[in-house]
């Protein structure tokens, strides 16, 4: 199957940790982002130490994730990335085997949403990014329902994460967890609509987070959610914007 970068789509594997991957990978991880990328962590203690946990997150680099995965230690982490990113062989063999897992941001993904569903069910932490993509300037989009649904789980704790200065790789990268997000009186509330109540809900938390990391302040993201632009997309449109 053919992606709508025009790459072809590699046949999805089920996520998993190959020790053999993961070990390596988690040493050389952590001293890059502690070394050179001088990371700074805080709220740890808001990390449950086991049971269903989701990590919402805003997204200013690339990289990311796997900042966000070394910040959260010693739990490991499982982490949803964007489809084009497991369409190079090298990389689709080296994240699904450290917990990563592709979904197709485009339009609904069961597969991803299922897999997703089923981590937390069996009491995985799973991380996620509300945005659907990065937004380097810190300005977060409205977030996409399936945070919310995951959010809206049985039992699941919802810690608000917020990341900044891995834009650049020069750092000093600032990540910090707050506490967990309230969810019951949303999971109690009528079907309809209550994924996007709990995705608002997870914005309106992280919007207030981005600054105490050094990000700009802001009032949470409104209108419909949309893939961010970037690179030469992004400079196109606000050129666009600004004739």
């Amino acid at each position: 199957m053919a992606s709508r970068g025009g790459n072809t789509e590699r046949p999805r594997r089920t996520p998993k940790v190959s020790r053999l991957v993961w070990k390596p990978s988690k040493a050389v991880l952590s001293a890059l982002s502690y070394g050179p990328l001088r990371m700074k962590v805080d709220g740890q203690e808001h990390l449950p130490a086991s049971g269903p946990t989701l990590i919402v997150c805003n997204h200013v680099a690339f990289v990311d994730p796997l900042l966000v995965a070394i910040a959260a230690l010693p739990r490991p982490i499982w982490t949803m990335g964007k489809q084009e990113l497991f369409n190079s062989r090298l990389l689709d063999a080296w994240l699904s085997r450290i917990g990563g897992f592709p979904v197709r941001r485009a339009s609904p993904d069961v597969w991803a949403v299922r897999t997703g569903r089923d981590l937390l069910a069996r009491g995985e932490s799973l991380l996620v990014f509300p945005e659907g993509g990065v937004t380097r300037t810190g300005h977060m989009a409205p977030g996409f329902s399936g945070a919310g649904y995951f959010a809206t789980r049985p039992d699941v704790t919802v810690v608000p994460a917020a990341i900044w200065d891995s834009q650049m790789l020069k750092g000093p990268v600032r990540v910090r967890f707050d506490a967990p997000i309230p969810m019951d009186d949303i999971r109690e509330s009528p079907r309809p609509g209550r994924n996007r109540r709990a995705v608002d809900r997870i914005m309106w938390h992280l919007s207030g987070m981005v600054p105490l990391v050094g990000g700009p302040y802001q009032e949470p993201p409104e209108g419909a959610p949309r893939i961010p632009l970037v690179g030469k997309a992004a400079k196109d449109a606000a050129e666009a914007s600004g004739r």
